[in-house]
């Protein structure tokens, strides 16, 4: 790291911060993020699996859009914010970058206003899914400004006001969408009807409580070459990751059928629950943390630390969601589900836990503001993913392309990892993770065969998750950190 690092960090209090925090957005972050998985049985209720293709292929038209054109503002922020210590000048850099904000999402609008038709004729092949596509990008362009809204929020350690508003937004989702699909049944615009107007009121709101003491007239123009710079690298880095997440769709789509690309994402935005119950909260509360404290002499052992907490984590969310796999996916989807669907499920939901680990590796690549070198991975791994998709899908169909997920979200840490070292390095604990690994395994051998050819009963199941629980204490973490933890559980309940 470049910058000087002044005195230490109390590790245990900041430890305890980021857990009180994260379990606030983790709150918030189930909240916000469950809107999607409420959303699935809702949608695949109402909608044909050919529909729901069509549903998958809109959010991913939406997704890459507001990637590009949200100008990286939401993640310039928090990098610029903390470079200044007056709340005047913090004030400024928030209003200077809403501005560029506002600019991006009135060209997304325009964008949906002029050109939804002919959108929806080049990626659907019928001008008549116009309407969805335009009220996608709208309900897209609010929601980034929702989002850049949230990042102040979470700047502010304003944690139950995100909570609140995360709350609101996941009802008032799912109340529009029932009433517009009420309206007019398989409509595919209700949804993203929905979504523009429930994000409309948010930002609405949030203005109405926040405005006055959020904005200033008056922009940070000294700020501006370091916003437009770190806010371009991070729509190339961001375009690169919607490429990771989306091409296997329209690969799916491609050499099979609609149905089929419904049955993936329905599976794979299953397996994202890894990301809503761990990786969202985790970096809603991590990445400011991490900018604040950078200069501070023992960051390494904060790093070392909440990463070890991250991956122990993230075990046991595996060893449920494999465990429980059969029982959760017939409450989400209400298609017939199959193995094929359990096997995607889990792959995605390792590959998720897996990508997570970039909030930590990367963490020199944004202290120096060099987010170019992390795009020019996303990319590079994006190319990997293309051949593997096109090699694994005709093959493997499905499989494949969950496969070709897993992969490269383990691909993009590595080679993050392999720029950002010079940088800024901490201790991987690999000890924990090798443990962590013996731990897991049995139940992902249980969830990908011995499920469909034993019946295991509730009962069995809770004693296999309870004694997990226990290997994982007793093997992940050290005598004194046992004893760490006890105390930190005692201090964090009071």
């Amino acid at each position: 790291m470049s910058n000087f690092k002044n005195q230490n960090l109390s590790i245990l209090e900041k430890i305890k911060e980021f857990g009180r925090h994260s379990f606030v957005y983790g709150i918030g972050s189930v909240a916000q993020s469950a809107v999607g998985l409420l959303m699935l049985p809702i949608l695949t209720g109402h909608l044909s699996k050919n529909d729901f293709g069509v549903y998958s292929l809109v959010t991913m038209i939406t997704t890459i859009a507001s990637a590009v054109l949200y100008l990286g503002m939401t993640s310039a922020l928090p990098r610029s914010y903390f470079d200044y210590e007056c709340k005047e000048d913090r004030k400024q850099i928030f209003t200077t970058a809403f501005l560029v904000l506002i600019a991006g999402a009135l060209l997304q609008s325009t964008i949906a206003y002029l050109y939804s038709s002919e959108i929806a004729l080049v990626f659907l092949g019928d001008l008549n899914y116009g309407s969805s596509v335009s009220w996608a990008l709208f309900g897209g362009a609010l929601t980034f400004i929702n989002q850049f809204f949230f990042t102040y929020l979470r700047l502010l350690r304003k944690s139950l006001a995100s909570v609140v508003f995360s709350l609101f937004s996941l009802i008032a989702t799912i109340f529009l969408t029932l009433y517009f699909l009420d309206l007019a049944p398989g409509n595919l615009s209700a949804p993203f009807k929905a979504i523009t107007f429930a994000q409309l009121i948010i930002a609405l709101v949030f203005v109405l409580f926040y405005g006055s003491s959020a904005f200033v007239f008056k922009i940070k123009t000294v700020e501006l070459p370091n916003l437009f710079h770190f806010g371009a690298a991070s729509i190339v880095a961001s375009f690169g990751h919607m490429l990771l997440e989306w091409l296997d769709r329209l690969i799916i789509n491609y050499h099979m059928t609609l149905a089929d690309v419904g049955d993936y994402s329905a599976a794979f935005r299953v397996g994202m629950l890894v990301n809503v119950v761990l990786v969202v909260p985790l970096t809603q509360i991590w990445s400011p943390m991490m900018l604040e404290y950078r200069n501070k002499k023992n960051i390494e052992e904060l790093f070392s630390l909440v990463f070890s907490l991250f991956i122990i984590f993230g075990g046991v969310v595996i060893i449920f969601s494999a465990l429980f796999a059969q029982d959760l996916l017939p409450l989400l989807v209400r298609y017939s589900v199959d193995q094929q669907m359990v096997v995607i499920f889990l792959i995605t939901a390792i590959g998720v836990l897996i990508y997570g680990t970039t909030n930590f590796v990367a963490a020199g690549l944004i202290y120096e503001r060099k987010i170019y070198r992390l795009a020019s991975v996303y990319y590079l791994v994006s190319t990997i993913k293309l051949l593997a998709n096109l090699s694994l899908i005709p093959i493997f169909g499905l499989v494949g392309a969950s496969v070709a997920y897993l992969l490269t979200s383990t691909l993009i840490p590595v080679g993050v990892y392999l720029f950002a070292k010079k940088y800024f390095v901490f201790h991987v604990p690999w000890w924990r993770v090798q443990s962590l690994t013996l731990i897991v395994a049995p139940a992902l051998v249980y969830a990908f065969w011995g499920a469909f050819h034993y019946t295991v009963g509730l009962t069995e199941k809770l004693l296999w998750l309870t004694t997990s629980l226990v290997l994982i204490y007793c093997l992940c973490f050290s005598k004194a950190e046992r004893s760490s933890v006890k105390r930190f559980l005692d201090d964090f309940l009071k």
